[in-house]
């Protein structure tokens, strides 16, 4: 059965934590909570928009999207300096920078795990899978400069200079080789994995590129305007058949068999934040990747009420761990400080 394991912060636990990073393939599955408080977690919303579907209210169903993807848009629009001619509010401003801080120092422990990796043995890589539309992690790689961030997006795609996704360029490794000397180092790198799809995403020709829509109108003159808005986005939501993208399904399951490809491997460990398994076809793909024994997952809840959540639904693996705090709370900075305490801690 799943095990519960407490952390206090000793020297038990950063001894725990080096032995699991140094000798293991490591991937990340990061969930809605990783973006807190910048966007609020997604709650019942695919199943509220299914039920809108199954009930054929599809102006209901248009209006609830168009809310939804508002909200996610918001701390965007701030990133992207674009107000739209309306100021935000200090507090949306506040919960931005702190989300930001979050990630940032998200992207500093990932470096830290990688370019401290005393093994030759293992890929200097880390997969971060995410069912996270919000553009946060790019973000951050923005400010890092020490390793390789790729997100799939390295293939040009036309002379403008559109860039194309390309799900094989996560099974690539960047190498660094001396002019002098006959040495080759590859070079740490983190693949993004967007599972969902991404607000950068958009379908040109029946290809997917990296582009950033333009700032939502104010407002909508018509249902119509709002409905051609909520589907401009290449995003995995609930959606009538009719509406439904032939590419976004076949890129979605791609993903999904690179994400389970990955968890197959030998001596391979998944690290579960933010994230709570409510999404059933990866929550599916998990526990059938879980009779791989030598896969470990170590899932960081956020509090000891969340806990037993977590063992219920893990119960019967072996190779299961719930990482939780005595007493306090597993935030994203103190998940950065742990994955990293036997390094020192995060920045």
């Amino acid at each position: 059965m799943a095990v519960k394991r407490a952390y206090y912060g000793n020297e038990g636990d950063k001894d725990y934590f080096e032995r699991v990073f140094q000798s293991a393939n490591i991937n990340f599955l990061i969930g809605s909570g990783a973006s807190l408080p910048a966007i609020r977690v997604l709650g019942t919303i695919e199943s509220d928009l299914q039920q809108l579907i199954n009930d054929e209210m599809e102006e209901e169903y248009f209006d609830l999207a168009a809310s939804f993807l508002t909200a996610v848009w918001l701390p965007h629009e701030y990133m992207l300096n674009r107000d739209n001619g309306l100021p935000f509010v200090p507090l949306v401003i506040t919960n931005i920078n702190a989300t930001r801080e979050n990630y940032d120092a998200f992207i500093s422990s990932l470096e830290k795990i990688l370019t401290r990796r005393r093994t030759g043995l293992l890929p200097r890589r880390i997969n971060v899978f995410t069912t996270n539309y919000d553009l946060f992690i790019e973000d951050a790689s923005t400010r890092n400069n020490n390793v390789i961030f790729n997100d799939g997006f390295s293939k040009r795609t036309n002379l403008f200079g559109d860039k194309e996704f390309d799900a094989s360029s996560f099974n690539y490794s960047v190498s660094a080789t001396g002019n002098l000397y006959n040495y080759k180092v590859e070079l740490p790198t983190i693949n993004l994995i967007k599972l969902h799809g991404s607000l950068s995403w958009k379908n040109l020709m029946d290809k997917i590129i990296y582009k950033i829509s333009d700032v939502k109108p104010l407002r909508f003159n018509s249902q119509l305007e709002r409905k051609e808005w909520v589907l401009a986005h290449t995003l995995i939501l609930p959606r009538k058949e009719k509406f439904k993208e032939t590419l976004l399904q076949n890129v979605y399951y791609d993903l999904l068999r690179t994400y389970s490809n990955e968890l197959d491997k030998e001596a391979t460990l998944l690290v579960v934040f933010g994230f709570s398994f409510a999404d059933e076809h990866l929550e599916t793909l998990t526990k059938k990747a879980l009779r791989n024994a030598t896969l470990k997952l170590l899932i960081f809840a956020f509090d000891e009420a969340s806990v037993n959540g977590f063992m219920d639904k893990f119960r019967d693996y072996s190779n299961v761990e719930v990482i939780f705090r005595p007493g306090g709370n597993i935030d994203f900075p103190v998940m950065n400080n742990i994955i990293t305490s036997y390094l020192g801690g995060a920045r």
